[in-house]
């Protein structure tokens, strides 16, 4: 057998070959017919015969007198020699032997039709050329319209890319490429047959093994036609794929195909996950709006086995993600960490291609929320992080009845993590919080009712547990705090003083802060924020938390709270009291003495909101108490070191902490030495302020006036408030990371 050349494969890779051997058919069978019509017609419109002659006249006489009537004259024999014509110039007429052949002869010219339809191909080379440049043509648009997809073709299967630049040398490549995945084929196959007689047995048909070969026909198939054939009988695959470990699942019983390779399942994942957003985009296009939305243009002739096709695949591909790890086990290596999430961080990244598409099914929308936001609140970090990408994406594509449910479950997906912190969890807590903060100020209108409900909810356990609280007589203890009887007060307390209420303080501090900071609202053109409104009402809920219970052992909570106020006030420009909250330390029974000698170790404020019972009045803790109230005065202040009121805001700090250092009730030297500083630092930034206004000839009401002055001053960086806060906030951020160092190492 002649081996077939290349232009020859190109032809038949194409899938014009098979295409073209039905074409024949159909036109060897019109034209039998044709045919026989013909000569009937030749017979009824052909001269009578001529009474002279004989009835034992010899039969090729006849023959040849029939030959001549269709030959020469009537209507008849013109149009059967033009038909001749016809089929004959257009080079699409067969050999007589082909005309003749049955359907087992049809059978080995889609297998060996390397011989005879050699001359096919080379007659179809100049369209063959046509196709080429019309690819190239769509690999630069689909470069253009999906760089991502296309690079990775670039990098994992150049070979798909390449039209007609490739020489022979590549071609042989190919050939033995193939001639391998023949033979492993063989070998699965003989593998598959040793279990023949079982499966007959069992009365269950035989599954087709998939092998390399088939997925490369299935990848040129989807990226060179956009096949929905071969995006079927992928996916087809990739189902059975997704429920190998599941032989009794209707989900696997109801598939054709197998999978026997390791190597062969990772490309089988791959191809279905990449290519199907690639096939689906040119069947049914979309087009995002001017507000983010996705509008899918429908065709005009609907495909609905197309769109099932689609949800059968996304329901699937839920499944195939759930049963991916979302950790690492115990004891991997890191190399083998990556393995075990980069196979899920793809399907992640691949599922929201496919959005544009299922937006109109709710109900497997809001099975892929579930799936995303599970991954987002229990996986490792940048499974979280992909997660959050394919929510968002959801979010900014669908209507408002979707970016309601998604603003709903994210909320209700980040409350369960936040009721335990611990040193290990908390940078998880934060990046949760900060990408949900991130999802509520997409688009504020829809998420107002959403944080009007939440910070009111919070509203009404602080006023349950106020009511709760009072109904109950207090009972004073050895160290003067006032806790409540253990069967009403206690209960009540729990409601407020827990991880996942503080933390729900500091989300919305976030969230309002960075929705109506000075920033974000000179980008919408001095516009105000729709959730302004709730910052107020956020802020008494805060301090009403801080006064609830005054007691040392919740200083901790109390400073918590304290930094997320801080950190809204520096962000909107809202000024927020805190010093009367920060002072009320210094009158506790904490600091009236220096404290007892203990040998406790120091704690991490960080990552408490309740002191130890044998904390309290010790030295140690008086000293970690003493240094965070410090901090915060210094953070405080610096936010108003340059407004021209800054005198007088920071008047009432350096009265009462003097007034302390006087009486000796400041805490233990080391503590007092640091209010000292404090105190001189204050008083020279009121000297460095004062300096600066006295000239000043305009009133403190002229808000324009003022707001030039203070621009004027350079900044809180150049104030000695703001210069000496810097210096302590480097130091802590150094101890922070000595300490976040030390936690790794733990891991």
């Amino acid at each position: 057998m002649v081996k077939p050349s290349k232009q020859f494969k190109k032809f038949a890779a194409s899938g014009k070959l098979k295409e073209t051997i039905q074409k024949r058919r159909s036109i060897q069978q019109s034209k039998r017919k044709f045919d026989e019509k013909l000569q009937q017609r030749s017979k009824q419109r052909g001269k009578p015969e001529d009474e002279g002659v004989d009835d034992d006249e010899d039969d090729e006489g006849a023959n040849a007198r029939d030959m001549k009537k269709a030959g020469t004259g009537g209507r008849a024999g013109g149009v059967a020699r033009t038909v001749d014509e016809l089929f004959t110039d257009g080079g699409l007429a067969g050999p007589p032997d082909a005309e003749d052949g049955d359907e087992e002869e049809d059978d080995e010219e889609l297998s060996e039709g390397s011989d005879e339809y050699e001359d096919e191909g080379s007659e179809m080379g100049e369209e063959l050329e046509r196709d080429e440049e019309a690819m190239k043509k769509a690999m630069k648009d689909l470069e253009k319209k999906d760089p991502e997809f296309f690079k990775y073709l670039a990098e994992n299967d150049k070979t798909l890319l390449d039209f007609g630049d490739g020489g022979e040398g590549e071609d042989e490549d190919e050939d033995e490429d193939e001639d391998e995945d023949m033979e492993s084929g063989a070998e699965e196959d003989e593998e598959m047959e040793s279990g023949d007689e079982e499966e007959e047995e069992e009365d269950k048909p035989k599954k087709v093994v998939v092998t390399g070969k088939m997925l490369r026909q299935w990848q040129e198939g989807m990226l060179r036609q956009h096949s929905l054939k071969s995006l079927r009988s992928t996916l087809l695959a990739f189902r059975s794929a997704a429920h190998m470990n599941e032989e009794e699942s209707e989900g696997a019983g109801g598939t054709k195909y197998a999978i026997n390779s390791p190597a062969v399942f990772n490309k089988l994942v791959i191809t279905a996950l990449k290519f199907t957003p690639v096939v689906l985009a040119h069947h049914i296009p979309y087009k995002p709006q001017r507000d983010g939305r996705i509008k899918v243009s429908q065709p005009k002739k609907p495909n609905p086995r197309l769109n099932r096709l689609v949800l059968s695949h996304f329901t699937t591909l839920l499944h195939f993600i759930k049963t991916l790890p979302s950790r690492p086990a115990p004891g991997t290596e890191e190399g083998e960490e990556a393995a075990a999430g980069g196979l899920l961080l793809v399907a992640l990244n691949e599922s929201s291609k496919l959005v544009p598409w299922v937006l109109g099914a709710r109900k497997h929308v809001r099975a892929y929320l579930k799936t995303l936001l599970e991954l987002w609140s229990s996986a490792s970090d940048n499974i979280r992080i992909a997660a959050f990408l394919a929510v968002r994406k959801l979010f900014v594509g669908g209507d408002d009845a979707i970016r309601d449910i998604c603003l709903k479950n994210t909320y209700r997906a980040l409350l369960a993590p936040l009721r335990n912190t611990t040193p290990h969890s908390l940078p998880t807590l934060n990046l949760l919080k900060n990408t949900s903060s991130e999802l509520f100020l997409l688009n504020q209108p829809i998420s107002y009712p959403h944080a009007f409900t939440a910070i009111r909810m919070l509203a009404v356990h602080l006023r349950d547990c106020i009511r709760d609280v009072t109904a109950a007589p207090s009972q004073r203890n050895a160290n003067g705090d006032a806790p409540p009887k253990k069967d009403v007060g206690q209960e009540a307390f729990r409601k407020v003083y827990n991880w996942q209420f503080v933390h729900t303080i500091d989300f919305w501090c976030r969230t309002l802060g960075a929705g109506c900071s000075r920033e974000a609202e000179l980008e919408r053109g001095g516009v105000k924020s729709e959730l302004e409104p709730l910052v107020y009402p956020l802020v008494q809920i805060a301090l009403g938390v801080i006064r609830l219970l005054p007691s040392p052992r919740y200083f901790p909570l109390r400073f918590h709270i304290l930094h997320s106020l801080l950190s809204l006030s520096s962000k909107t420009g809202i000024y927020i009291p805190l010093t009367p909250y920060l002072l009320e330390i210094l009158d506790s029974a904490d600091f009236r003495s220096s404290g007892k000698k203990s040998t406790l170790k120091p704690i991490d404020l960080e990552y408490i909101i309740r002191a130890p019972q044998a904390y309290p009045r010790t030295r140690i803790y008086q000293e970690v108490i003493g240094e965070e109230l410090v901090f915060l005065l210094a953070s405080f202040h610096a936010l108003y070191s340059t407004h021209i009121a800054f005198p007088e805001i920071a008047l009432p700090a350096v009265l009462t902490i003097k007034k302390h250092l006087k009486k000796g009730t400041a805490g233990s030297g080391k503590t007092a030495q640091q209010f000292k500083v404090l105190v001189d630092t204050l008083e020279e930034g009121r000297k460095w302020v004062e300096s600066r206004r006295r000239g000043v000839g305009f009133a403190p009401r002229d808000r324009s006036e003022v707001g030039k002055w203070e621009e004027g001053l350079g900044g809180v960086g150049k104030t000695p408030v703001g210069m000496w806060r810097a210096t302590l906030g480097k130091a802590r951020e150094r101890k922070r990371g000595e300490v976040e160092r030390a936690l790794r190492e733990e891991r």
